[in-house]
């Protein structure tokens, strides 16, 4: 049912046209075998017209139930890319904070596995709606055949009915149990991949991952999926067995106290096993189905677990930006402690475009959170960050992003090129990667770098080209220059901040090289959540060449 209701989301008119085609396929397959059961009454007088007759309802069947599974599946396709597309854009829209909050692992799953498994149940849907039409004409076929008979199939259906409907949700609970598992295996999979090198070198660290993390996990997963598929398994080949009972009871029991003829006996037998592959199918179905629908509620409650921004979010350029400043900002998150929590600030601090700041700090001083709170990924908690005295971090976050490029310590790289389609910032990007010492191994074709398979400080320093090619009016970088040899820490600190600089950009570099401090414009340290500036020794950027 919640299926359905997903595809009659996205059109219930197509859903609607396409339930109605399966009911005329289901109509067609009982007139065929009416059309079987009368050929065989009258064998010795069929004629040429019968056999028109009974072709013209074979090719009925086949284009009903064509143009009932085609349409059917554009249908619920469309409904499950819907589906993706506006999970990812709730994704996007959701505060940073609250995505580290939820964990990338349950947000992996849900985007992976649990759309997957929705769209191989919406898959079935065309041969469940049809296949239920077939049943329901066969029924009112045998309905047509002996009411008396009728009420004994429905009596067994029912009957059969009840006795799955507690295996099924002892089943459905299994498999529940086993999805929760599944988050938990997403992050066993993430330490896995992240961790590799430290799991190569430490053997011990090896045995104890695999014995105490990985395998309870997969074991426990591994046990409550096959026990529920085991139930279903077992309710699959009782549904079979009800039928043939059925066919027994009218061959054995019923002529005992109904009078019955041989062709309705013939007929009736027809119809049943014509049923029984329609209703298998739909037996084989639940399984799926049940994940599908255990899906769907998961990604639900996780879904209302992602506070969406509420602003609109619009195609708004940045302007220029003169100022930034932050009044009596603070921020607040847990940590494994003592205290169970940091907190930033509160912090009063003005910057101006044309400045290059530098920030300091020891580790767990807050920097990270600072760096958040000014390019807007985290929004403080209390206080305000403002630009230019209009754009507000706290209620117009999604704009207040849009003036910041930043490379953080965890960057992410993009093969694809913003502005890939102008030739002037294309020529320029080439030449900043020769200046880089990357046009040896990185090429510009049709808007896209041709690899990211490169080391760490050579990834950082293509991070540094897109970063540029976006061209905002503020820019943040954390500790870049930390992978980087002396030739390109000197590049970034002298010809990068000084070209940033000049242009009129706002420039913010976290940093621990103290050799470079003199460079900067002016010197924040970061202590214990508290800001104090720094006079830093003059020594005026260079252009160097």
């Amino acid at each position: 049912m919640d299926l359905l209701i997903l595809m009659a989301k996205r059109s219930w008119r197509a859903l609607l046209i396409a339930t109605l085609t399966g009911l005329i396929c289901g109509l067609a397959a009982a007139g065929l075998i009416a059309s079987i059961n009368h050929s065989l009454e009258v064998f010795d007088q069929l004629r040429p017209a019968d056999g028109w007759y009974f072709a013209g309802l074979v090719l009925l069947v086949a284009v009903s139930r064509v143009i009932a599974d085609v349409s059917l599946l554009r249908l619920g396709q469309g409904a499950v890319h819907d589906m993706r597309l506006h999970l990812s854009a709730k994704l996007i829209d959701t505060p940073y904070a609250q995505l580290q909050r939820l964990g990338k692992h349950r947000l992996l799953a849900m985007l992976t596995d649990d759309t997957q498994t929705i769209s191989q149940a919406v898959e079935l849907v065309p041969i469940l709606l049809v296949n239920a039409g077939i049943i329901a004409a066969c029924l009112g076929y045998l309905g047509w055949l002996s009411f008396p008979l009728l009420v004994l199939t429905l009596t067994l259906i029912v009957l059969g009915s009840l006795s799955f409907n507690w295996p099924q949700r002892r089943a459905l609970t299994s498999i529940s149990k086993a999805r929760e598992l599944k988050d938990q295996l997403f992050d066993q999979y993430r330490l896995l991949t992240d961790g590799s090198k430290e799991l190569q070198l430490n053997h011990p660290r090896r045995q104890h991952f695999f014995s105490r993390l990985l395998l309870p996990v997969s074991k426990q997963y591994r046990q409550d999926f096959v026990r529920g598929m085991s139930i279903y398994a077992v309710v699959l080949n009782w549904g079979n067995a009800v039928f043939y009972m059925l066919i027994g009871v009218v061959l054995f029991v019923a002529p005992q106290f109904i009078e019955l003829s041989t062709s309705l006996v013939t007929g009736f037998i027809l119809a049943i096993l014509y049923m029984i592959t329609p209703l298998s199918e739909l037996m084989h179905a639940l399984p799926t189905l049940g994940r599908a629908s255990v899906a769907l509620n998961k990604i639900r409650a996780l879904e209302g677990e992602m506070e969406s921004a509420s602003e609109v979010v619009e195609s708004i350029p940045p302007t220029q930006v003169r100022s930034l400043v932050c009044r009596q900002v603070a921020h607040t998150y847990y940590r494994e402690r003592e205290d169970g929590h940091f907190t930033f600030g509160p912090v009063d601090l003005t910057l101006n475009a044309g400045e290059t700041v530098f920030i300091t700090g020891g580790n767990g001083s807050g920097k990270t959170t600072l760096a958040m709170l000014l390019t807007g990924l985290y929004r403080p908690e209390n206080g305000d960050i403002v630009l230019d005295e209009q754009v507000s971090s706290a209620n117009d976050n999604h704009h207040y992003r849009q003036h910041f490029s930043a490379i953080f310590t965890d960057f992410c790289l993009f093969e694809n090129l913003l502005h890939g389609d102008d030739p002037q910032r294309i020529q320029q990007a080439q030449e900043y990667l020769v200046n880089l010492q990357l046009d040896h191994k990185v090429q510009i074709e049709n808007g896209q770098l041709t690899t990211l398979a490169l080391s760490t400080g050579q990834r950082k320093r293509l991070a540094l080209l897109s970063a540029w090619l976006d061209d905002r009016p503020c820019y943040l970088f954390d500790e870049w220059a930390a992978d980087q040899d002396p030739v390109f820490k000197h590049f970034f600190y002298h010809r990068i901040l000084t070209d940033l600089r000049e242009r009129g950009k706002l420039v913010i570099v976290i940093s621990h090289d103290d050799a470079y401090f003199g460079l900067a414009d002016r010197l924040i340290r970061v202590e214990n959540g508290t800001l104090s500036e720094i006079t830093p020794r003059t020594q005026p950027l260079e252009k160097v060449l």
